[in-house]
């Protein structure tokens, strides 16, 4: 392992773009999306154009195809709706949020807020490979990974490596109510990342004391297919929030969690190439 110079700003996203030698670029505080040509040294973008009306209540999202995105609104009876970049308007919505087994005592499901609440408690971390239409949702609460593929508008499920459901309270809070989730749970996965053959998962399993006292994040990353199988396991020697892997360079590289961060980078087995 060794370091390389920590970064200071990100934008909100940033994903590949409409073909190798672009990526896309989105600014929350503009509300714009902006294309960028790896070619091209002036640092301007090749293309830009303002977030529509209909995408403000989509809090994550990445292209589906030219023209939609694909993402999580923040109350919507589906996992992810498709939207369109010309209109704001809806395309089509994904997987319907399913009753959370031995939670019926905790929640209301008769509650018009439901599908706000489900959301909550199945919420994560949302990526996705444009070239190959994977989305994957792994959730920070709840430890399950959900892979949708565009391609044919079908998810797989994973779940574990925790299978109980976190504590939670669904407090009331005025008009609205929210769920409020225990202090000592211990987080789930952290990030995601999908390359050409694997889906590489980041996974924590520490709460929010055990950071707070140590900085440790996450330190194991799981290895999955695209159709969810589970195929390797890495323990890493030093904790890191999020991670890219680059299967030509034959490394993983992920932000570190200690008091100075910069960016550790892995040797990624062979096994995995």
């Amino acid at each position: 392992m060794k370091y390389l110079p920590s970064a200071k700003k990100t934008p909100a996203l940033v994903e590949s773009g409409p073909n190798d030698s672009t990526f896309t670029v989105y600014s929350s505080m503009s509300k714009t999306l902006t294309d960028f040509s790896l070619t091209d040294t002036s640092l301007l973008g090749i293309h830009q154009y303002k977030q529509p009306e209909g995408l403000y209540e989509v809090y994550r999202m990445f292209h589906a195809t030219d023209s939609t995105v694909l993402g999580l609104k923040s109350i919507d009876p589906n996992r992810l709706v498709e939207i369109s970049l010309k209109d704001g308007k809806r395309v089509a919505g994904y997987g319907t949020w399913e009753k959370i087994p031995d939670a019926d005592h905790l929640i209301d499901y008769s509650d018009p807020i439901i599908n706000y609440h489900l959301g909550q408690i199945n919420k994560g971390w949302f990526k996705a490979n444009r070239k190959l239409g994977l989305f994957v949702t792994a959730g920070v609460y709840r430890d399950k990974i959900e892979i949708f593929d565009y391609n044919d508008k079908k998810f797989t499920i994973v779940e574990g490596p925790r299978v109980e459901l976190p504590k939670f309270e669904i407090v009331q809070g005025g008009a609205n109510s929210s769920v409020i989730f225990d202090i000592e749970n211990k987080y789930g996965h952290r990030d995601i990342y999908i390359d050409e053959k694997y889906i590489y998962n980041l996974y924590g399993g520490f709460n929010e004391q055990e950071i707070f006292e140590t900085n440790e994040v996450a330190k194991t990353i799981y290895i999955l297919t695209h159709s969810g199988d589970v195929v390797g396991k890495l323990n890493l020697d030093i904790s890191i929030r999020g991670l890219v892997v680059d299967s030509n360079l034959k490394k993983i590289y992920g932000i570190t969690t200690d008091e100075d961060p910069g960016i550790a980078v892995f040797e990624l087995p062979e096994e995995f190439l």
